[in-house]
């Protein structure tokens, strides 16, 4: 059995997230998640009298160094466990060599589902949990008319997939489908949005990702600032992307998540003050912090009732584990390593928070492969 590298008074974990390229702003805020749950739990002194050291290493977002920088960690600096990846394309680049060295990824963002791996936890919510509560809130509040925009890969294509099954079995319409290149040029972004908005749609619904999807809202407003303009929703825009879009950009937006900052728990209210307190009064928590966080708790967790470190152990100590998270109880199912979650719907504000709107009346349990979800719409939304 392969062991972590540890001493007396460490234990190593990979930390595989870019802090620049065009991935930067959503991977930063899953980095700042980890740097908070390992500096809480080292300040309690660590994991069994061990603390946490994390090796943190920058891929820039590119697939062929999440690959190269997994392997490092794995074989150079002896790790047998890594927080990191956020797109689908460098979960499924570091995804083989996991499984290959038999160590486990802690993967912390919003997917397309259909996958399993014994080696990975997955962290993020998925179409059954996201995606019907989202177009639950659509039809009840704006319509039944929905343009797609997203990016060039597998993320965006198969949420738009998903979700035109959906509001094919559900009276509804896709009224426009475009993607977008990595690094779209204003003219790109500019003529996908004009495109989208001529077929009048009620809602744009965005799969558009970091810093493009930054750029996609700055320019949404530049070419459509009426109030009244329909909203674009997403799972992807967080608080972190609204806090580098123009302020007379950011209202009125609409997100689907299993955590905003703004959600009303005295456990909420602590984790912001404490990350506000680490990371600064400007900036805020979002999912993908909040995810990576509990994630870091959940291994500490699991490690101490393992007793040692080897991946088999933790593992066993992994599956069914709850963690009472800052934005609500989650537990790692069974049968899936997906998390059971309860989504939130809210609506994005000029001052850069998310205004909860609903509440889903109960928690979702993961369905990674949709094979007992129903497809039509017809729960009503909690409000």
């Amino acid at each position: 059995m392969k062991k972590n590298e540890a001493t007396n008074d460490k234990i190593k974990i990979g930390v595989l997230f870019s802090q620049s390229g065009p991935m930067a702003v959503p991977e930063s805020a899953h980095l700042r998640g980890v740097l908070l749950a390992c500096e809480e739990i080292n300040a309690q002194g660590g994991i069994d009298n061990q603390l946490i050291d994390p090796i943190i290493l920058d891929p820039a977002g590119d697939d062929r160094r999440y690959a190269e920088m997994a392997t490092e960690l794995l074989l150079k600096h002896q790790v047998n466990f890594i927080f990191g990846g956020c797109l689908s394309s460098s979960r499924k680049s570091v995804l083989p060599i996991i499984e290959r060295f038999n160590g486990i990824l802690f993967y912390p963002s919003v997917y397309e589902g259909f996958e399993y791996s014994p080696n990975v936890i997955y962290g993020g919510g998925i179409p059954n949990q996201l995606v019907l509560p989202l177009l639950e809130y659509i039809y009840s509040h704006y319509g039944k008319r929905i343009a797609l925009i997203g990016m060039d890969y597998v993320y965006p294509k198969e949420i738009n997939r998903i979700v035109s099954e959906f509001l094919n079995a559900s009276d509804g319409d896709v009224v426009a489908e475009h993607y977008l290149p990595f690094n779209a040029t204003e003219q790109e972004t500019q003529t996908v949005l004009r495109q989208a908005l001529a077929q009048d749609p009620d809602v744009i619904l965005s799969t558009v990702v970091g810093k493009d999807s930054v750029n996609l809202l700055n320019m949404y407003s530049s070419i459509n600032p009426d109030k009244n303009r329909p909203p674009i929703a997403s799972m992807t825009t967080v608080e972190s992307e609204l806090a580098n879009i123009e302020e007379g950009a950011r209202g009125g937006h609409i997100a689907v998540a299993p955590y905003f900052a703004s959600i009303e728990k005295n456990r909420n209210k602590q984790f912001v003050a404490s990350f506000k307190a680490r990371f600064g009064d400007n900036v805020s928590p979002c999912v993908y912090s909040e995810i990576t966080y509990s994630l870091v708790h959940f291994f500490a967790n699991a490690l101490h009732l393992a007793g040692q470190s080897d991946t088999e152990s933790v593992l066993a100590a992994l599956s069914g584990a709850v963690f009472k998270s800052p934005g609500g109880d989650l537990a790692i199912d069974l049968e899936t390593n997906h998390l059971t979650l309860r989504p939130y719907v809210a609506k994005s504000t000029p001052t850069g928070q998310y205004e909860i709107l609903s509440k889903h009346s109960s928690i979702i349990r993961p369905d990674p492969y949709l094979v007992s979800y129903d497809r039509s719409i017809t729960a009503e939304v909690s409000e």
